[in-house]
């Protein structure tokens, strides 16, 4: 018995830090649940497009597909896959170079499996694709994740890769555009990914699952464009969802030839070859799937703008980036939420009690919690219900009975976030004394530091207030003014007495252990004291929901600038809420009228009473200045007018493009000539 069990126990060694998919095991969770709408795994609404089906049907009554291939794929299928690849840039030889794989985490799997050895590290960007963990750790290698840019769309940091880097690095794994984020990383990015790969010595192994989902106008760019480093990249491409082929379990590779003969033998161990019929639907798919790619991708785009659109109207709970690619978006959930900094919690609280799921953002990474990712690529009707119920599992009403129940709850310890946003009641008097008084000089200490940090640098604070579209104005803001100048946008949003300096410092507390604690305050005093790196421009969130909370939030900053966009929230019809809200911008108007300029939305009726408040005029926004000509979109401002072909999704980034706008005219040394340039960026579907 004893040695059976041993022999079990080292039968199981290899899979015991592998862990069954999140997204895998959230659809069989939502399975069980009745009535579910999921937005939660990457399966595209649209089926199989006729042609395909139809030829395979013809193949299959040809009796051609009940035998092995050869294990490198069809002839004629790698022959037409190293056409399309002609026609994007790539050269490779159908014989020597290609192999068709069973789908791509198939092609991960055998390409790591042939390219490295146990011991061996793989950096993976932070947030990236779930499973990638797993069968990095299946091939006995070590994930290193390299943490995105969040406040620049998730893009690439050249620093964060370098600091992964050790004497075991053997390759950087990635999905462009990836993969939970909808980030499409530009040339200028790939180059310096491939500069890095050469350098160290790297493969650079990338997954091009959603190549053929791109929203933008620029060229997309393949490492494998770059003839002189063929030998170190492999590129893996998959069917599923380019032509609605999940369940046909079909892709392909392709690198250097001497790259593909070491990946064919373990291809050839793990499955023999691809499945026949689906390598014949994939053959069918190159010659007349085009158009069907077309027709996806323009529902697709249809589908992030409404979703986007319905983030939107719950800014109060989200923060996102726009995805330019691919079909999923990943927001951050605000601190002031509960269980915002247990993704997991978060996830399987909306399943239970809202019936939509939706994927926890720690799945993809460290640098996910917090967020949660949303899969666009459902049917709009699906996409519809699931923020009607959303909606109400995040209202008011909703949270307060959250709270409630997780005060009375027994938990563990929560990260510093989520106790300082929702902090749990002590049982006796005592305990609550010496939390405030713990929690009040934290405070403290922490708006002096950052105090402290502002008086030194002096970088010019635009805040923004009120109800809708918060985290778009600071993102347009942002771009705009980026052009110029060092911006600071803290991609995460800061609603409380504590989290505002936090936000100034541009640190963030990860738990509430002591370590972290400290390590905490002394990147504050760090910062405040002796750090150089001053920003232009600092862009902050003045969140407030209660009364009082503006009074805690300009203790710490008066703003320079101070955007207050609508108060008629979507989310809400409570009376005595609105007017809450409205009294705490009255305190932001009284604050220092002579020297804050505020840029005010001049058609929203609650913000009338508002404006009395204020020494001096505000300047005012109408939506009127919006026109639809012959020539396009033309945005009329108090010193011009421009022509505006930027994408445009709603009402919110119109009223950001707009205050962007004013701010840059009125506060900024930007020229017309820039402005007009951020305004004609044109970011439409191909």
């Amino acid at each position: 018995m004893a040695r059976g069990g041993g022999g079990q126990n080292r039968a199981f060694a290899r899979t015991a830090n592998v862990k069954l998919s999140p997204i895998k095991a959230m659809e069989l969770a939502a399975s069980r649940v009745p009535d579910v709408v999921s937005l939660a795994q990457g399966i595209p609404s649209f089926d199989t497009p006729e042609p395909i089906k139809s030829f395979v049907q013809q193949k299959i009554a040809e009796g051609a597909c009940a035998t092995y291939s050869l294990t490198p794929g069809l002839p004629q299928l790698r022959e037409c896959i190293a056409e399309s690849l002609l026609r994007e840039g790539m050269h490779y030889d159908p014989d020597q170079e290609i192999i068709v794989s069973s789908g791509s985490i198939e092609a991960i799997a055998a390409t790591l499996l042939a390219l490295t050895q146990p011991g061996d590290e793989i950096i993976l960007s932070s947030p990236s694709y779930a499973s990638y963990q797993e069968v990095v750790r299946i091939a006995g290698c070590t994930p290193r994740f390299a943490p995105l840019r969040e406040e620049q769309n998730f893009a690439f940091d050249e620093e964060a890769f370098e600091s992964c880097l050790s004497p075991h690095t053997r390759a950087i794994l990635y999905c462009n555009p990836n993969n939970p984020t909808g980030t499409v990383f530009s040339e200028t990015e790939t180059r310096a990914l491939i500069a890095l790969a050469e350098r160290h010595d790297l493969f650079l192994i990338i997954d091009e699952a959603y190549k053929d989902f791109v929203y933008t106008l620029e060229a997309y760019f393949s490492p494998a464009q770059v003839a002189d480093v063929r030998q170190r990249i492999v590129r893996i491409f998959t069917f599923s969802k380019a032509y609605g082929m999940t369940g046909w379990r079909v892709g392909y590779l392709h690198s250097d030839a001497r790259n593909v003969q070491e990946i064919l033998k373990v291809h050839d161990a793990l499955v023999t070859c691809a499945p026949v019929v689906s390598q014949y639907a994939a053959l069918a798919a190159l010659e007349y799937g085009h158009e069907h790619i077309t027709t996806f991708r323009q529902a697709f785009k249809q589908r992030r703008d409404l979703t986007l659109t319905h983030l939107d109207q719950l800014s109060h709970v989200f923060d996102y980036q726009k995805p330019e690619g691919a079909y999923f978006v990943f927001p951050r959930i605000k601190d002031v939420i509960v269980h915002a900094r247990d993704s997991y919690a978060l996830a399987y609280d909306i399943l239970e009690k809202a019936k939509v799921a939706v994927v926890p953002g720690i799945a993809f990474g460290p640098s996910g919690e917090a967020h949660i990712r949303l899969n666009f690529g459902r049917r709009t009707d699906d996409i519809t219900t699931a923020f009607e119920r959303l909606s109400e599992y995040f209202s008011p009403a909703a949270a307060r009975r959250a709270q409630h129940t997780q005060r009375r709850a027994s938990r563990p310890a929560a990260s510093a976030a989520e106790r300082i946003s929702s902090p749990p009641i002590p049982r006796i008097s005592r305990d609550l004394f010496s939390y405030q008084r713990i929690r009040s000089f934290a405070v403290l200490i922490l708006r002096a530091l950052a105090r402290l940090s502002l008086w030194r640098k002096n970088p010019q604070v635009i805040a923004i207030a009120g109800s809708h579209g918060k985290t778009v104005i600071k993102r347009i803001v942002t771009e705009l003014l980026a052009q110029r100048y060092r911006v600071q946008p803290n991609p995460r949003s800061y609603n409380t007495d504590i989290g505002l300096p936090l936000a100034i410092l541009n640190i963030e507390l990860a738990s509430v252990r002591l370590r972290d604690l400290a390590r905490g305050f002394a990147r504050a005093v760090w910062t405040a004291l002796f750090n150089t790196g001053a920003p232009d421009i600092l862009v902050l969130e003045f969140g407030v929901r209660h009364r009082g909370d503006m009074q805690q939030l300009i203790r710490t900053v008066i703003p320079d600038i101070a955007i207050l966009t609508t108060l008629t929230p979507s989310y809400s019809t409570d009376v005595e809420e609105l007017h809450t809200l409205q009294d705490e911008m009255r305190v932001l108007c009284r604050a220092d009228g002579a020297s804050c300029r505020f840029v005010i939305d001049g058609d929203d009726p609650l913000l009338q009473d508002v404006i009395a408040s204020l020494p001096t005029p505000p300047l005012l926004l109408h939506r009127s200045a919006w026109s639809i000509e012959e020539s396009g979109l033309q945005l009329q401002s108090p010193d011009r007018r421009y022509a505006v072909t930027r994408e445009i999704i709603g009402e919110n980034e119109r009223f950001s493009v707009q205050a962007a706008v004013a701010v840059a005219e009125h506060w900024t040394d930007l020229s017309p000539a820039e402005i007009q340039r951020f305004l004609s960026e044109n970011t439409t579907v191909r």
